[in-house]
């Protein structure tokens, strides 16, 4: 018993090796807001009675007297700012509140050993359900990917980020159930998919587009009515408790502050970013009326600049007072019907280009911090915190990204050929884990493609958006090639 405990301890560990050698979990910058908005809530809803320090940044605004007195006016340096009453949209304080305790009970630790331990019972269970669950080739792929992908890092993030790959990978273990899964794995499994996708909006658009296709991946194969009900039917209520969540918390937000929070005007930046957005505003302002008119005379813009910069010649939306803010939040979508209407075919070319430039740029570009430890560094954190930051691996910038980078490149290239070469060799055979693989592979192909172009299509494209979910590409190669040298157990049929 001892040693089994051993080594699943061990297995664990192994997928969260980087945040213990850094010396501390690796913070991204909107790590702080998620923190923060549930140690605010903590603080407002106990009277003030409970406060850690993180309430310090903010306190003052909650107080009498601390809210600005012509709120529409004032142009705020942060994101978020109760003291204009202003919370920014999209960062889900359901997560937020996992955060703030496991940072109360272990500043963060618990959370990234819970992540790691998750990760790990997927990866069994995956193992398990193609006959592949023997204790050496659980430990053998284990130590893969913490070692040549980018599943360990992540799960080191103090960020919802890896929860989209376990809720992709939580969708595929069910979907290839068959009655093989106990009924505390499913419903874990069903857990594990709700908490994906009430910890981020893009994680309920992936969901809800591998489910579509599953469906039809169903009705063409004639699963039993039965089986397809058990699927879908959980997976559309959790998908509508994935959207009844962001309601419920704007509906909060505006009670509790006054204002419904506002949503960053991503399409907006994205669409001017790439050009036609820009030339619409030349084209038609200032009597199109949108808020965006303010910088139709940029020559060109950046989007992730154009929103969070603090260079008056770059930046734009961190220099816009509350009202201008709001006005863009509200007028995101409707300037992107605009946009697309007038320049359809350029600007739908726009977001599969930068979708593609997504798909393939899965670097873990998060372990360095950017900025050098003087005064300005990371002043969003407490003390400690900052602290602990400037001493760790990356607040010196030791980590050998590069190498790093090279290592996960060198294993998807390897999986993809596997893939390739399975596909070409036994994709036609029939056979009930041949046809698990298959539908794991052209679920994947969906659940990847659709994390790219939410990333790079609408947003901006970064590492960090693709390298979250690449890492289940490997998972499956290495389990289509055990399955080719036959290391599946013996007598454990087909089914």
């Amino acid at each position: 018993m001892l040693q089994r405990w051993l080594f699943h301890l061990g297995c664990v560990l192994a997928l969260a090796w980087p945040a213990f050698f850094n010396g501390q979990p690796f913070y991204f910058p909107d790590s702080t807001a998620y923190v923060r908005a549930a140690d605010s809530a903590a603080y407002v809803f106990s009277g003030h009675a409970v406060r850690t320090e993180w309430t310090d940044h903010y306190r003052r605004s909650l107080q009498p007297g601390g809210k600005v007195r012509r709120p529409d006016h004032h142009v705020s340096a942060r994101g978020n700012d109760l003291g204009t009453e202003s919370v920014m949209a999209g960062r889900s304080p359901y997560f937020g509140a996992l955060l703030w305790l496991s940072y109360v009970f272990s500043r963060f630790w618990l959370f990234v050993v819970a992540q790691a331990a998750i990760a790990y019972w997927l990866i069994r269970l995956a193992l398990r359900l193609f006959g592949l669950g023997r204790p050496a080739i659980v430990a053998g792929t284990v130590l893969l990917l913490s070692a040549v992908t980018a599943l360990p890092y992540f799960t080191g993030l103090l960020m919802p980020d890896l929860l989209a790959g376990i809720g992709i990978l939580a969708l595929l273990l069910l979907a290839i159930d068959r009655g093989r899964l106990a009924r505390g794995e499913r419903i874990g499994l069903l857990a594990l998919l709700l908490l994906a996708v009430v910890a981020h909006l893009t994680h309920i658009l992936i969901v809800a587009a591998m489910a579509a296709v599953l469906w039809l991946w169903a009705l063409a194969r004639r699963w039993p009515r039965a089986r397809i009900a058990s699927l879908i039917g959980p997976t559309a209520l959790i998908l509508v408790a994935g959207i009844a969540s962001v309601t419920l918390t704007s509906m909060v937000v505006e009670r509790v502050f006054g204002r419904k929070p506002v949503l960053v005007p991503l399409l907006t930046a994205r669409f001017m970013a790439d050009g036609p957005g820009l030339d619409y505003l030349r084209r038609h302002c200032p009597d199109a009326g949108f808020a965006a008119c303010a910088w139709a005379d940029r020559p060109h813009i950046v989007a992730a600049e154009f929103l969070w910069s603090h260079d008056p010649a770059r930046g734009g939306y961190m220099f816009a007072d509350t009202a201008t803010r709001r006005a863009l939040s509200a007028e995101d979508k409707a300037f992107a019907v605009a946009v697309l209407a007038e320049y359809p075919v350029t600007q739908a070319a726009n977001i599969l280009r930068n979708g593609w430039r997504q798909a393939i740029d899965f670097e873990a570009d998060l372990l360095n911090y950017h900025c050098a430890a003087g005064a300005r560094c990371w002043t969003s954190l407490p003390p400690r915190e900052r602290a602990g930051l400037l001493a760790s691996v990356g607040g010196r910038r030791l980590w050998p990204q590069p190498m790093i980078a090279t290592f996960h490149y060198g294993a998807m290239i390897i999986a993809l050929l596997l893939l390739a070469a399975w596909l070409a060799r036994h994709a036609r055979r029939g056979g009930r884990r041949r046809d698990d693989v298959l539908l794991w592979l052209l679920l994947l192909v969906v659940a990847l493609a659709v994390n790219a172009l939410l990333g790079g299509g609408i947003s901006e494209p970064q590492p960090r958006y693709q390298a979250r979910v690449m890492w289940l590409l490997p998972l499956l190669a290495i389990i289509a090639g055990l399955l080719w040298r036959g290391a599946d157990e013996p007598h454990a049929g087909d089914g």
